[in-house]
């Protein structure tokens, strides 16, 4: 004996309701998800910078330095590119100790 379609059909569609209902959940999950990585990425603080430039000093000229070195004074943070355009375009020394231009990539 043959099945009426049209059960079939509305089993189907059944079926296709609780499935949308599912993924109704699960996007709800997502969002729910995203909002609190979201939230936590606000509250970590930022890296410490990897490079730093310091200022003449008496006979000293401005150098450029790892952020961590202890061969300089207090340091103003800069970004690689800044790093990089201190290096190359305005030709700020490498502190010899730390030499942040061969971490930076830059060949003399």
């Amino acid at each position: 004996m043959s099945r009426d379609p049209r059960v079939r059909l509305e089993e189907l569609r059944f079926l296709y309701n609780i499935q949308l209902d599912h993924l109704r959940q699960t996007e709800h999950w997502i969002r729910v998800a995203e909002e609190r990585v979201a939230e936590s990425a606000s509250r970590e603080p930022p890296p410490p910078p990897q490079w730093g430039y310091s200022h003449a000093e008496g006979d000293r000229p401005p150098t450029v330095h790892a952020w961590g070195c202890g061969m300089s004074g207090p340091k103003k943070p800069l970004t690689r590119e800044q790093a990089l355009r201190a290096l190359t375009v305005d030709q700020i020394p490498p502190c010899v100790y730390c030499t942040p231009d061969r971490d930076l990539g830059v060949l003399e």
